[in-house]
């Protein structure tokens, strides 16, 4: 078989508006040696006919038709069907500038690298237009392991980390280690501590060419992340962190226990955020929801050790170092009245203190 440069994968499911972008900007790519895996996850709109009819046009293009099963079966049927050196997961209602994967492939070889690491942006549509935060990092190659892992704590918080179709990576260990995406929520970011156990070379590059939409027109509304039990998918997600963190023998090192203690205190602060402005919930059951949040050892532990949190952030979580549920929920409201009156300061707030953007 013959082998190409990267294998693009996108896993496609009732996405007929924004597909043609999604799959345009992938072949008008300068880097021409690619294959492009379009997986209609049994899509009931016309999205599975688009992924044939571009394979129809370009022999690049390769549609696979499966039963729905969601984006992480999707994705590991392309994964099994992959001949690239590399693997880059794009999803189906985003879009990628030109010349991406080519500075991406450039940046993989030149340092021999095991994965590249990049900024994306963040478009918001707001008040009929479209708004664009980056999200980036300066330029850094670890070329010894060691040095990435004492400094991967920096890249959490900011999502560079979980997200990833901000990632070029080699297929081979992908292979070797059979790392899969898991049926999970945020699947892609257990598949990449995964990944991260063992790698080697870590390029981290500043260049931001990834169009993530998290509100469009017609829905000018954010992500709500509404789901009353999304903090124990929190907890699998910071296990999974921690799990990283143990097998790279860092559990001690104070600065990684610092930066990874701010991200999940973070992380749990937007639970319970998330619990106050639900509306399927009476406040008994969001009462006890917190309560269980703010005594869960994680917490506790991350409140503990978290000691550069942003000055916004030392104020927002004073409620929670207290235990106090009553003063949790009404800090959590006002965020909420902020978020659903005044969208674009917001978003700006969030995306400044989050993104560093």
């Amino acid at each position: 078989m013959k082998s190409v440069k990267i294998s693009v994968i996108m896993p496609v499911y009732n996405v007929e508006e924004f597909l043609p972008k999604a799959i345009e900007s992938v072949l008008n790519q300068t880097l021409k040696d690619f294959e492009l895996f379009v997986v209609d996850d049994g899509s009931t709109d016309s999205s599975g006919k688009i992924c044939d009819e571009y394979a129809a046009k370009d022999k690049r293009v390769k549609a696979l038709h499966k039963k729905n099963g969601g984006a992480p079966e999707a994705r590991n049927m392309a994964i099994e069907k992959a001949k690239g050196k590399y693997i880059y997961c794009i999803d189906s209602d985003d879009w990628i500038e030109k010349d991406y994967l080519e500075k991406m492939y450039d940046l993989a070889e030149k340092n021999n690298a095991d994965i590249v690491i990049t900024g994306f942006l963040m478009e918001y549509y707001q008040n009929g237009k479209s708004v664009i935060y980056s999200t980036s990092c300066e330029d850094v190659v670890y070329s010894n392991k060691k040095d990435f892992r004492k400094n991967a704590y920096k890249y959490f918080n900011n999502s560079f980390l979980s997200l990833v179709c901000n990632k070029l990576l080699k297929r081979d260990i992908i292979m070797k280690n059979n790392i899969r995406f898991p049926k999970t929520k945020w699947d892609d970011h257990h598949f990449n501590m995964d990944f991260l156990m063992d790698a080697n070379v870590v390029v981290i590059s500043s260049i931001a060419k990834y169009h993530w939409y998290r509100s469009r027109a017609g829905a000018e509304t954010m992500i709500n992340y509404s789901d009353p039990n999304m903090f124990e998918k929190r907890i699998e997600h910071y296990e999974h962190v921690l799990k990283l963190y143990k097998h790279w023998n860092l559990l001690d090192d104070e600065k990684s226990m610092d930066g990874i203690s701010c991200y999940f205190v973070g992380r749990a602060f937007q639970c319970i955020q998330e619990l106050t402005d639900n509306k399927n919930l009476t406040m008994k059951e969001k009462r006890a929801k917190i309560k269980y949040i703010l005594e869960n050892k994680y917490t506790k532990n991350s409140l503990k050790n978290a000691k550069s949190l942003s000055t916004k952030f030392k104020i927002l979580v004073i409620p929670m170092k207290l235990n106090n549920i009553t003063l949790c929920i009404i800090f959590s409201k006002v965020i909420n009245f902020i978020r659903a009156h005044f969208k674009g300061l917001f978003i700006k707030i969030k995306e400044k203190e989050v993104h560093g953007k």
